[in-house]
């Protein structure tokens, strides 16, 4: 079983936009990954999952707290990065519409395949996503993946056969946890690529 976890809350206030700038979790989002993500995930009685984590320090920290209590390793996958949100990244979506008026049309046109200035797209992201999961498939273990929103939900997207431009359907909150069967997954991920 894959276990999808969001990183904790970040320092960042809403309405910035959020890729691989390096920020580090929030208070409350260190405080919410131990008082509501630890609780659900004891839940499922896991022994000795594997986590995977992006090696950003907002998913670092969040899976070195599980890991903690799991008494495991943490093995960094770049593979699992947010989205590289290029020139945009830290800026407010207020000031990205006031300065690049027409890419950020062309974004909400086509969620898909659109690059800001510098970035990728999220099709990108889930083929290199797919880099990282696809072999942990094969694994007996559980698996947590800790990492972000959008690598989250081109995962979504694949798993459940829904098309990359409806990617934003799915809102993983932070500290949630996705479940997905790798059989499952991987069944998936191969039929349709």
């Amino acid at each position: 079983m894959f276990y999808l976890i969001r990183h904790g809350e970040t320092i960042l206030p809403k309405g910035i936009c959020i890729g691989q700038k390096d920020v580090p979790l929030a208070e409350k989002g260190i405080t919410s990954i131990m008082q509501n993500t630890l609780p659900k995930l004891r839940a499922f009685q896991l022994e000795q999952p594997r986590i995977i984590a992006s090696p950003l320090q907002r998913t670092m920290k969040t899976a070195q707290i599980l890991a903690t209590e799991y008494g495991v390793d943490v093995t960094p996958e770049p593979n699992i990065l947010e989205i590289n949100m290029g020139e945009w990244d830290g800026l407010s979506f207020n000031f990205i519409k006031t300065n690049w008026p027409e890419a950020y049309k062309l974004r909400g046109v086509d969620f898909t395949h659109f690059r800001p200035p510098e970035g990728e797209s999220f099709f990108d992201v889930q083929q290199r996503a797919l880099k990282a999961v696809l072999p942990l498939c094969q694994l007996t273990e559980p698996v947590l993946l800790v990492t972000h929103a959008g690598v989250i939900r081109t995962l979504l997207c694949l798993a459940n056969q829904t098309p990359l431009q409806e990617l934003f359907t799915y809102d993983p909150a932070p500290g949630s946890i996705t479940r997905l069967r790798k059989r499952v997954f991987l069944e998936t991920a191969l039929q349709l690529n």
